[in-house]
């Protein structure tokens, strides 16, 4: 079998790129020169090496921002050069949301409009993938997006059992304000069981099912800048059963381009309230908690 650079460097992490020869073959008609842009990656299939060989088309995208405007290039062995292409400029862009369950990644770029630029990943490479959040985040906190800080913020402590079991949301909350001091605490909830509001027999019943299967409304952490939301949670808002939950995420979004903040009961949980930002960005939060409260202040 050939052996080739690409080859040899395959596996399952996501690698920067800063050279036209470390670019992808399938991308390179399609990328440019990676010295132009502020951040070039490139994410793997999903397939192990041992199914790899040099003739294939090895990675599954190439995420790169330039002049303000982040790409997405992927491999669409249907389409015409192999290749889709999606971008979104800064301007375009309302939220980032990126999390990891174990070794299963996720970056999602949520658009003011339209659908969002979904990308998985492994895991162990969430801070590579943090390099081109934070060039993402520091595009659209400046100019006219910036917000002026506010004079007082100051981190506040979280015990660790402040949120009952959700030690990992406390870590999380911890590791940020370590890492960006600018940034305080405006509210947190935990996580609680939530009923449905069924009536009449199949009412009772379906309650029934969730005391032996209960739901459950999962924690959240609150945060600012003063230009910016960042909101520490897990990837699944909604948790049914008892399965122990390990994922780990965090959106964050500038205020300045919240725009009218839409608030909504469940339609099936009571006690439970849906905010809504743009079009596809929802997060459910339990009724009159720190939590909503936050959001609410924040963004509305």
């Amino acid at each position: 079998m050939e052996r080739t650079e690409e080859f040899d460097a395959f596996g399952p992490w996501v690698l920067p790129v800063s050279t036209a020869e470390e670019v992808p073959r399938l991308f390179r008609p399609h990328a440019g020169d990676p010295g132009t842009a502020q951040v070039v990656l490139k994410i793997p299939r999903a397939i192990s090496r041992r199914d790899a060989n040099s003739s294939m088309d090895l990675y599954e995208h190439l995420l790169l921002v330039r002049e303000g405007t982040v790409v997405l290039l992927s491999r669409a062995p249907g389409e015409s050069g192999g290749v889709r292409r999606r971008s979104l400029a800064a301007d375009e862009l309302l939220a980032i949301e990126e999390s990891v369950n174990l070794l299963d990644g996720l970056l999602v770029l949520y658009a003011k409009e339209g659908p969002a630029l979904r990308v998985s990943f492994n895991g162990a490479s969430r801070d590579t993938v943090r390099l081109l959040v934070d060039v993402v985040r520091a595009l659209w906190t400046s100019g006219s997006d910036t917000a002026a800080p506010q004079p007082d913020l100051h981190p506040i402590p979280l015990g660790l059992r402040d949120l009952g079991p959700d030690v990992a949301l406390v870590n999380d909350y911890r590791a940020l304000v370590a890492a960006e001091p600018a940034m305080r605490l405006l509210g947190a909830h935990p996580r609680q069981a939530v009923e449905p509001m069924a009536t009449g027999v199949p009412g009772q019943l379906t309650r029934l099912a969730h005391r032996l299967l209960p739901m459950t409304l999962q924690g959240a952490i609150v945060c600012t800048d003063g230009r910016e939301v960042m909101v520490l949670h897990r990837r699944p808002w909604w948790v049914r059963g008892q399965r122990p939950v390990h994922s780990s995420a965090r959106t964050m979004l500038p205020v300045a381009r919240a725009g009218e903040l839409q608030v909504r009961d469940h339609e099936v949980y009571s006690g439970v309230r849906v905010l809504r930002i743009g079009t596809v960005l929802e997060m459910p939060v339990p009724a009159g908690s720190a939590g909503e409260s936050a959001l609410r202040t924040a963004l509305g």
